[in-house]
């Protein structure tokens, strides 16, 4: 991973005398994490939340300056309800819409993979050939605004 660079930035932004904001935050949702808490026999929560402990206490030990006074896990209620809130603002001014298209599409994980998390035709997480599947999501309106957030 790549905490060492960050924490080196921030603190060498520290010693020029600025104010620097360094939060932590852990991606705790989705297929890994689900797919780890099955092949050891748990439940996903406390298997998430055990590993979110060790994780916090390994960068503790390391010393690294994080301001743990703004962690954020994305599997915490107070963190998603903010996602669904924004979504659903969204929603309501038209600004997304629900369409079919082509994704990648792990067969044995049976998930949707970034371009990213394909290697070679395959997943990155079993091998398994990839295929192209066409199934339906959300999309935000953004390219209404790209002049403007061009010109911004």
């Amino acid at each position: 991973r790549n905490y060492t660079i960050g924490d080196v930035i921030s603190r060498y932004q520290r010693m020029l005398g600025k104010n620097v904001l360094q939060p932590i935050g852990w991606d705790a949702f989705g297929l890994p994490a689900e797919g780890a808490a099955v092949k050891n026999n748990t439940a996903p929560a406390p298997w998430t939340y055990a590993n979110i402990d060790y994780m916090k206490n390994q960068l503790k030990l390391l010393g690294f300056g994080y301001d743990w006074d703004r962690e954020v896990a994305t599997c915490k209620p107070d963190y998603y309800r903010w996602e669904q809130w924004f979504f659903t603002k969204l929603y309501e001014k038209g600004l997304v819409y629900k369409k079919t298209s082509a994704v990648n599409w792990c067969p044995n994980d049976q998930t949707v993979l970034a371009n990213e998390q394909v290697i070679d035709g395959c997943c990155w997480r079993c091998d398994t050939k990839v295929e192209r599947k066409e199934i339906p999501q959300w999309f935000i309106k953004i390219t209404a605004y790209a002049d403007q957030l061009l010109n911004d």
